[in-house]
């Protein structure tokens, strides 16, 4: 057991994040110890040698009439710290390491960067729990004010956008600087043993395209096939496809590729969850299907008995409204029960990824949902948690942990592809998303994909996605 002192600020935050990263991150058992002091230091229980690990404490020395203000933000630019001049066996994305919140170590230490050795130990200037904290927790999101036309914290107003890193989940190297000074001082202590995995999921906005389309709306989208997508053969398939539905052949539907994506997942050894509106509180952004209707309900039997997963598509207006957020999963649930579909887990996914901290996390804990999967930012795919594996959520504003977990997404296909968003080409596209997938599995971290059942129309995403979800 290590023991963990630290000072007597801020201890609802300081017990959350050290628990987080020590005992579910790292597997190791802590003990906590608040007393009057200006750093946090780290020893091994029984500790003989004296030997001790201090570690910079900055985000948590902020006087508490700057706590969740633009002051308390980490100044920019960031420092940068060439991690090879000290720890150069340590993984990283790179070891140019951006500097959250820390302090350099002084003049006359190793190298003057940010850590050193003491007479007693270590020294590291990194503030690891303090930065950790912003970023899983979504600090900047709360004192920012910036918001996109969907109500949205864009990538852009993000420090890791501004810094350069949301393409590396910053946090897990972190842990990695923090288990090399803990392994070098104390060679005996075994860390958590992880296994990467591919998470996929698909949120079902758009579940039929022809099977609720009359004909105004059929000659609309083959219009578009033709003129904006410039496929004259999709607009032909697209209104076979819509003779053959209205026959009631449902599963020639344009957008039912569900049992092609249950088979590609299958072959790749995966789980996959689907993601269902249970309401519409936006005409305009919600596609208006019935979770009621018999191609619904049968859709769901048949990925049950496959064994992936159904989850909540909360629909558009629900971000900041419990009581619509409780409804629609009750919903859910009520359908599943007639069904016979029960999972010992539910979560699921904000529709549009809109999401407002903290009180999307606290809609989503208190309508009794175990996990959410909506952040990553639209406009960008990357880590917007700085982080690859599952953790347990903080509320800021009531300063408490909630039972809820968060699953980072990592990728959307619509941010890598869309238009509005970063538009990277096939082969581009494909290989970013490759490269966050590798960045995962680096840290034996989960990769966190979503696929929408409704894009596969688009000319070439089979085969990227094909190519992504391989081992």
């Amino acid at each position: 057991m290590l023991i963990v002192h630290v000072p007597n600020t801020y201890i609802p935050e300081r017990k959350y994040i050290i628990q987080t990263l020590m005992h579910n991150f790292l597997g190791i058992n802590i003990h906590l110890l608040t007393e009057e002091r200006s750093d946090v230091l780290i020893e091994i229980n029984d500790n003989e040698t004296g030997t001790m690990l201090r570690i910079a404490d900055v985000l948590f020395q902020t006087p508490m009439n700057q706590w969740l203000t633009q002051t308390s933000l980490p100044k920019q630019p960031l420092p940068i710290w060439d991690t090879a001049k000290t720890c150069p066996d340590v993984s990283l994305g790179s070891s140019k390491l951006p500097i959250i919140y820390g302090n350099e170590v002084s003049s006359n230490s190793l190298n003057n960067d940010y850590l050193a050795e003491t007479p007693d130990g270590l020294y590291l200037g990194l503030d690891i729990f303090g930065s950790a904290f912003f970023m899983l927790t979504r600090y900047e999101e709360l004192t920012k004010p910036d918001r996109d036309q969907h109500d949205r914290f864009p990538a852009i107003a993000s420090l890791a956008y501004q810094e350069g890193f949301l393409d590396r989940p910053i946090i897990n190297e972190y842990i990695e600087i923090l288990w090399y000074c803990l392994k070098r001082l104390w060679p005996g202590l075994e860390r958590k043993q992880r296994a990467f995995k591919i998470v996929v999921s698909h949120d079902v906005d758009a579940p039929f395209a022809q099977a609720f389309t009359g004909v105004p709306r059929l000659i609309r989208n083959c219009g578009g096939d033709i003129i904006r997508r410039k496929s004259f053969s999709m607009a032909i398939n697209r209104f076979n496809s819509w003779q053959a539905v209205k026959k009631g052949n449902y599963k020639q539907d344009f957008n039912y590729t569900f049992d092609c994506i249950m088979d590609i997942s299958e072959q790749n050894n995966l789980r996959s969850a689907f993601y269902f509106k249970t309401a519409c509180t936006n005409k305009t952004f919600d596609d208006n299907y019935s979770i009621d209707h018999p191609y619904i309900r049968q859709l769901m039997r048949e990925i049950h008995n496959r064994e992936h997963e159904i989850g909540i598509h909360p629909s558009y207006e629900t971000y900041k409204n419990p009581e619509q957020t409780k409804a629609e999963f009750y919903k859910l649930q009520q359908v599943c029960d007639e069904e016979g579909i029960q999972q010992e887990f539910w979560g699921g996914r904000q529709h549009y990824l809109r999401w407002q901290v903290p009180i999307t996390w606290r809609n989503w804990n208190e309508a009794g949902l175990d996990y959410d999967s909506t952040l990553s930012y639209a406009d960008h795919a990357g880590f917007r948690c700085g982080i690859c594996y599952e953790f347990p959520v903080f509320d800021l504003e009531k300063r408490q942990v909630l039972p809820l977990h968060e699953r980072p997404l990592v990728v959307m296909e619509g941010s890598v592809l869309g238009e509005q968003y970063m538009n990277l080409p096939g082969q581009e596209a494909l290989g970013y998303m490759l490269m966050l997938k590798d960045r995962c599995q680096q840290f034996n971290g989960d990769f966190t994909l979503l696929w929408h059942n409704s894009s596969f129309a688009e000319p070439g995403q089979w085969e990227m996605y094909r190519e992504v979800l391989k081992g």
